[in-house]
């Protein structure tokens, strides 16, 4: 742990959900942090602008229906601290057909306008930077720093970010002929990202990604036996229905683009400034997927699984044909 870190009060904002208990606990080990979302939660609103005074550094974590831009902006008009740290989403690059694998960071900023998840996080990095120019405007020099992460969909054991789940959810379907790479990051690995960019004070844009990403095959070949589904075009609401059954709670909409074209990322610039990623794209999704019960089976189980499975269509359809015959002459 770095003892001059550790002296550094940090204010955090967007700390519920699973990504910011974890990022919160990471932060701790070696800042003094304060919790901003406890104090606005225990109506004590009045305190944080005095709370965070105190602050050598910001940051904020997740956007939600409830932590929107305009709760960041209220944040920010209470901070005057010299670094920001905002996580957002390598989603606000927009998943488009004439994307190149990887992004960096150099391509601009273009969301799906049907994702609201995108657009929200797209919102909030312009947010930001306005924050950092007006106090560069008012003093005549720039003043403050700010570090605008870009995670991949992120990850963890059970649980992860919402458009992490989503893509999970989403694995096993293609939708027409489309067949993209696909990336996970691990939340561990999110993280420490964010811990090197509060420690170091980095400054600019630097996406958060496993080295690599997952090619088609590799995907079919982690989703074993499992049944894929197909798609046809155009159906976006469909796919949103089918990922939000799956993740069991409310998903990000306008979720089609994402399954269809590539949007990994490139960690190259992160990596220059010292964070190494612990987790493989492969790696992130086998901790993540829960798996399904036929993942299990060995070859001869599948096999009795399938004999049995039709043995039990043709019952079934045997007591359905008997019953239709009763019900004709019944009528007759």
């Amino acid at each position: 742990m770095d003892s001059g870190a550790s002296s550094s009060r940090v204010a955090v904002s967007g700390t519920g959900g699973v990504i910011g208990a974890r990022v919160l606990q990471w932060l701790a080990q070696s800042f003094d942090v304060i919790d901003i979302d406890q104090m606005i939660d225990a109506d004590q609103a009045a305190h944080v602008s005095e709370a965070v005074s105190g602050a050598d550094a910001l940051v904020h974590l997740r956007l939600t229906r409830e932590i929107t831009s305009d709760r960041l902006r209220w944040v920010l008009a209470a901070a005057d601290v010299p670094h920001l740290t905002l996580v957002s989403s390598a989603s606000v690059y927009g998943a488009w057909p004439n994307h190149p694998t990887p992004i960096s960071e150099d391509m601009p900023v273009r969301p799906n306008l049907e994702s609201s998840f995108a657009v929200h996080h797209a919102d909030a990095e312009r947010t930001v930077l306005e924050w950092r120019d007006a106090a560069g405007e008012r003093s005549g020099q720039s003043g403050r720093q700010v570090a605008i992460l870009r995670p991949a969909p992120v990850v963890s054991s059970g649980l992860g970010g919402p458009i992490g789940e989503a893509m999970l959810a989403a694995a096993p379907i293609r939708t027409g002929s489309d067949d993209p790479p696909v990336q996970f990051l691990h939340l561990d690995d999110l993280a420490s990202a964010v811990v090197l960019a509060v420690r170091q004070r980095l400054a600019g844009v630097f996406n958060v990604a496993p080295d690599g990403w997952l090619a088609p095959s590799e995907l079919r070949a982690l989703l074993g036996a499992r049944p894929k589904v197909r798609l046809p075009l155009p159906a976006p609401e469909r796919l949103d229905r089918y990922v939000a059954r799956r993740v069991g709670h409310a998903a990000p909409d306008g979720l089609l683009p994402f399954t269809r074209f590539s949007w990994v990322v490139a960690n190259d610039r992160l990596r220059a400034a010292g964070w190494e990623p612990r987790y493989s794209s492969a790696q992130a999704y086998v901790i993540a997927d829960a798996g399904m019960p036929w993942d299990d089976l060995n070859a001869r189980q599948r096999q009795y699984a399938m004999l049995a499975g039709a043995g039990a269509a043709l019952v079934v359809g045997g007591w359905a044909a008997t019953a239709w015959l009763r019900r004709s002459y019944a009528l007759r």
